[in-house]
């Protein structure tokens, strides 16, 4: 098209569309002329009877200035952040952002939170090699020498990756299973040095319900499941919920300590393995305990699905 056959965009509509595209009622039909109404009325190089006419016919005028205002590249900019702040701020309370949603997108978003993007990654492990058993994986983390929050165990053990997933907290659902991750611990290079029985932080706590006790994993198999309801079992009835696995150290799970674990009220929402804990002459080598979470313990046991 040559300079001089130019016609700007608004002339085209207005000479293409007349006044249909704003009529309110009645007008014109598409692609009809009218002489009754200014055409297409988006420039400001209208008369001021045109003004007056569109202004009395309950049409919205936007001011020269506003028009030469929204024309500034800065102002286009910030108006167009606005709009996809609006729009972000939509589709986070439609989803339940911030609180809401349902257990299943609250996995899926736990579990992206705390793991790394394994995909494609060679292994990361920080440490001693994994362990396979019975189809799933571990690796035992830490020392004599180490303190470990729960937090820092549940925190490290999301940004580790073998086979390309990431690791978890470890979740365990048998008494076979809780006596290998006990094994794990008992072989630790440095177990039963410097005076430590060999803790172990597990991917289990209360924090949501006080007294029922879930696994926080970030494992879509495991993540959410409680497996404990009622806290203490002497004095607040606490049980296991049917056919969970779980080891406090209480009579139920067969010590004659007279332990009743889990015995706290609110202070203590994580749950420990006592790796070679003894009392009154009686082993509770394997035992779960509920800790504070910001107790510091030597191990925790990383687990990683296949």
């Amino acid at each position: 098209m040559s300079e001089s056959n130019y016609v700007p965009v608004s002339e085209r509509a207005s000479g293409d569309f007349g006044t249909s595209l704003l009529e309110t009622g009645g007008g014109t039909t598409l692609g009809a002329s009218s002489s009754s109404q200014p055409a297409f009325p988006m420039s400001s190089n209208f008369t001021a009877n045109q003004r007056s006419q569109y202004s009395s016919s309950s049409r919205l005028e936007m001011p020269d200035w506003a028009v030469s205002l929204i024309q500034k590249p800065m102002v286009k900019l910030g108006l167009g952040v606005v709009v996809l702040v609006s729009f972000i701020a939509i589709i986070v309370g439609v989803s339940g952002g911030g609180g809401g949603g349902d257990s299943a997108n609250a996995s899926m978003a736990r579990a992206m939170h705390l793991g790394a993007n394994c995909d494609g990654m060679p292994d990361m492990l920080y440490g001693t090699p994994v362990q396979e058993h019975n189809g799933h994986y571990y690796q035992i983390v830490g020392g004599a020498y180490a303190k470990i929050t729960w937090h820092d165990a549940v925190r490290d053990a999301g940004h580790r990756c073998h086979n390309g997933v990431p690791g978890y907290l470890v979740a365990i659902e048998s008494k076979a299973e809780n006596d290998y991750v006990l094994s794990l611990i008992k072989g630790a290079h440095t177990f039963g040095q410097g005076g430590n029985d060999g803790e172990c932080w597990i991917g289990a706590l209360d924090m949501k319900t006080e007294g029922d006790f879930q696994w926080f994993t970030g494992n879509k198999h495991t993540d959410g499941e409680t497996f404990w309801e009622g806290g203490n079992p002497k004095t607040g009835g606490g049980k296991a919920v049917a056919g969970k696995f779980n080891y406090f150290e209480n009579a139920a799970n067969g010590f004659t300590t007279g332990a009743t674990e889990p015995n706290s009220s609110g202070e203590e929402d994580c749950v420990i393995m006592r790796g070679g804990h003894k009392q009154d002459g009686g082993t509770t080598d394997g035992s779960w305990n509920d800790e504070a979470c910001y107790q510091r313990h030597p191990f925790f046991v990383v687990e990683f699905d296949k």
